[in-house]
């Protein structure tokens, strides 16, 4: 059912952002999604964020963060409106998604979209909910860090399972924010892969 759920906000970003956002579209576009449980913070201040290191091949190739609220059921989509905002540490950028927990939503859906050719890095994923004015709670999420030892890299987060020679994903432990590793997401060129793959 989740993973019904994970396409479905995946088709309802793509079709909302089309007109807006036309780089999200190539064919070896990438996501993964952290889900957060929200049942028992409806109305309060929430911030999620994710620190990204993106070496991007051109400068139509760009990592785009979103925040999705959804209700009970896989079809309950819960209308929201987070702002996104942005601040530079060394090399990395910490996206931040920023808004209300609606009335409505069980869980928030936080994607991390790569579209475009290049080596993007990703680390401290983290969230926190507001207890009282101006101050804030970290709630512990499984795997904020990609430091866990399960054989999966994504554990935790849900991923979509599109198949490109150009793509690969995996854990990075010369780069990272925090931690002994980050996840890395390389998107070739297609002249570089096929003469990746000859020598290989």
């Amino acid at each position: 059912m989740k993973k019904v759920l994970v396409i479905l906000f995946a088709a309802l970003y793509s079709t909302t952002t089309w007109c807006q956002v036309s780089w999200l579209h190539f064919s070896d576009e990438f996501y993964f999604v952290k889900e957060v449980p929200v049942a028992a913070f409806k109305g309060q201040n929430f911030r999620y964020e994710i620190a990204v290191k993106a070496d991007a091949s051109d400068t139509t190739s760009k990592v785009t963060i979103l925040g999705v609220a959804s209700g009970k059921t896989k079809d309950d989509v819960v209308n929201s409106n987070f702002n996104i905002e942005t601040r530079k540490e060394q090399d990395w950028t910490i996206y931040t998604v920023i808004g209300k927990v609606p009335a409505g939503s069980s869980s928030l859906w936080f994607y991390a979209t790569v579209g475009g050719k290049g080596r993007f890095y990703f680390d401290d994923v983290s969230f926190y909910i507001e207890k009282f004015a101006g101050q804030w709670k970290q709630l512990a999420l499984f795997n904020h860090s990609f430091e866990e030892t399960s054989p999966d890299i994504f554990a935790g987060y849900y991923v979509n399972k599109r198949k490109s020679e150009n793509l690969k994903t995996r854990l990075a432990n010369d780069i990272y924010k925090t931690g002994k590793r980050s996840l890395l997401v390389e998107v070739a060129n297609t002249e570089t892969a096929k003469k990746f793959a000859s020598v290989n």
